[in-house]
């Protein structure tokens, strides 16, 4: 069997698609999280320096969605045909983009900016990207956002919304909580046996 570790900093972000993916496969693996004052002397070690890392036997792999994708098809959550796993990658796509406006606000240090940015995002960025998962969840007979039951796509849109609501507290948590089917998504995944395990044990973090 394979050893698996899997590097990051101590949160959730963009390393916890692949620690869900781990934990609902009841698969074994390191968790090493470094803290960020020890990061510099790890750095050059790491595949374009960046975190997170998952080394499989050795080997490293790098960027988050390239190792999402690996553990998903290693472990039978990567679409049930090409077509299931195109319909996952640009479900993962637009939860990309998301992701990154939503920490974009977060981390802005000029206050105008900052609020300007919020005020767009909760008139409409948020809610345009999340409309487009709504409607495929309203009309979805799994359950999930492919059509033949859980894919590592709906890992990371459980993910996201932790990440929104995290990083924009209320101001995100008013969003999210206008979408029902999104909300059914979400209980159904938190509600899942060894998901709900990991959560009931994972280090407690905002985001």
């Amino acid at each position: 069997m394979p050893t698996y570790k899997l590097t990051y900093f101590p949160l959730r972000a963009r390393a916890e698609p692949a620690r869900l993916i781990f934990a609902y496969a009841g698969e074994k693996y390191e968790d090493i999280r470094i803290p960020f004052d020890e990061w510099p002397k790890h750095k050059q070690k790491m595949p374009f320096r960046q975190l997170p890392v998952l080394e499989v036997d050795g080997k490293q792999l790098s960027q988050s969605y390239a190792i999402v994708r690996y553990l998903a098809n290693e472990f039978g959550l990567g679409g049930k045909n090409k077509w299931e796993a195109a319909e996952a990658d640009q479900y993962t796509g637009a939860i990309e983009d998301l992701f990154v406006a939503t920490a974009r606000i977060h981390f802005e240090k000029d206050a105008s900016r900052k609020a300007e940015d919020l005020k767009k995002y909760k008139e409409g960025t948020a809610s345009g990207f999340l409309q487009p998962f709504e409607a495929t969840l309203a009309k979805s007979s799994s359950g999930f956002l492919v059509g033949s039951g859980l894919t590592y796509a709906d890992l990371c849109f459980f993910n996201l919304l932790g990440f929104m609501e995290g990083m924009l507290k209320e101001d995100a948590k008013a969003i999210t909580s206008t979408f029902p089917n999104i909300q059914k998504h979400r209980q159904k995944i938190e509600s899942l046996p060894k998901i709900a395990e990991w959560i009931k044990k994972r280090p407690a973090n905002d985001f």
